[in-house]
């Protein structure tokens, strides 16, 4: 693979919200150079959101990497990895060896809260993420503004004393813009102008590694 500026989204539980996070980040990275959406989820929905998008809005390249090789990709100035739910510690290694940035996408419900404290603490044992080599970031995902779950969220996070870097509402927005095969880089509705500013950070983190003001 050539060198690039290489993102993975993954959680270790299904339904965290990944691939919507990936087609979003990838379209917005779009509008700053060429991007690579490589779907290693055996189900195919970034693929499948590619495979839908329009020639009028700025083009992603979109691949299946199901087997993980991360080999013959096309040359690009980012990657986008949508990850599979469920990897084993070893295959999660091998994945951390490949990227730069990490982003884990959590949504506020008990669930997902407790299968993230399983996945976060297994990526501390792993030895290039100790060192600093991957930087990450957790995003709070199809937040209900001012609700309970989104206070329970911010209690988890400060328990784990991890920063949180972005919050993305639950708004029907991603679900037209998956239908489309677009992100919200490429709509012009009032509900997408709204989340800009979330996305701004997740892009500043990506262009700096820091996270700041979230």
């Amino acid at each position: 693979m050539t060198e690039a500026c290489r993102v993975l989204v993954l959680n270790s539980k299904g339904g965290a919200g990944k691939t919507t996070l990936a087609t979003n980040l990838a379209s917005f990275l779009a509008l700053r150079g060429s991007v690579v959406l490589a779907d290693l989820d055996p189900q195919g929905s970034s693929l499948a959101w590619g495979q839908r998008r329009p020639g009028t809005v700025p083009a992603i390249g979109v691949l299946k990497d199901s087997g993980r090789d991360f080999r013959g990709y096309p040359v690009s100035q980012y990657v986008v990895f949508d990850a599979p739910a469920g990897l084993k510690r070893g295959r999660l290694e091998e994945m951390m060896d490949e990227v730069d940035f990490l982003l884990v996408p959590v949504s506020p419900s008990p669930f997902d809260m407790d299968a993230s404290r399983s996945f976060l603490a297994c990526l501390e044992a792993i030895k290039r993420f100790r060192k600093g080599k991957v930087r990450m970031a957790v995003i709070a995902n199809r937040v209900k503004s001012r609700s309970q779950a989104q206070g329970e969220l911010l209690s988890f996070m400060k328990d784990l004393e991890l920063p949180l870097l972005a919050t993305l509402r639950d708004s029907q927005i991603y679900v037209r813009a998956a239908r489309q095969g677009l992100g919200l880089a490429d709509m012009r509705a009032p509900e997408a102008r709204k989340e800009l500013p979330e996305w701004a950070r997740i892009l500043r983190f990506i262009q700096t590694g820091e996270i700041r003001g979230a």
